[in-house]
């Protein structure tokens, strides 16, 4: 059985973000992508508009020398969101990154259109990108 096209885009976006490869994130993005980052850290907020969010990936990985992985572990799917359990995972600085969350992606036409996080913990994501 293949995977539902909306699954395949959120892993595809994850699996660029592991390799650290924008120019791959890059096309499954509307150009006014909207992600929104829940928190108090300095990585909170909305970011708008690809090249804002470019942007906000772009300092995920440099801010873990590329450690940051999102591990989907199953994906609740309807017609135009994806929704990915996930296990998070990164070293920053000597601390260590290890929660569970949900991500909400919203599609259009064939691309990302919008994304919530929801990590299980804030609190650990802000310690930890603090």
């Amino acid at each position: 059985m293949s995977e539902h096209p909306l699954s395949a885009l959120a892993r595809n976006s994850y699996d660029a973000l592991a390799k650290g490869d924008l120019d791959s994130i890059s096309p499954l993005l509307t150009d006014d992508v909207v992600f929104h980052v829940p928190g108090r850290g300095p990585l909170a907020g909305d970011y708008r508009g690809k090249e804002e969010v470019l942007r906000y990936l772009k300092q995920l990985i440099e801010s873990t020398d590329n450690t940051l992985r999102f591990e989907p572990e199953s994906f609740l799917v309807g017609d135009d969101h994806v929704a990915a359990i996930l296990q998070i995972q990164g070293e920053r600085g000597g601390k260590n990154l290890d929660d569970r969350g949900l991500q909400v992606f919203k599609s259009r036409d064939g691309k990302i259109s919008e994304r919530w996080s929801y990590p299980q913990d804030p609190y650990t994501a802000d310690e930890f990108f603090a």
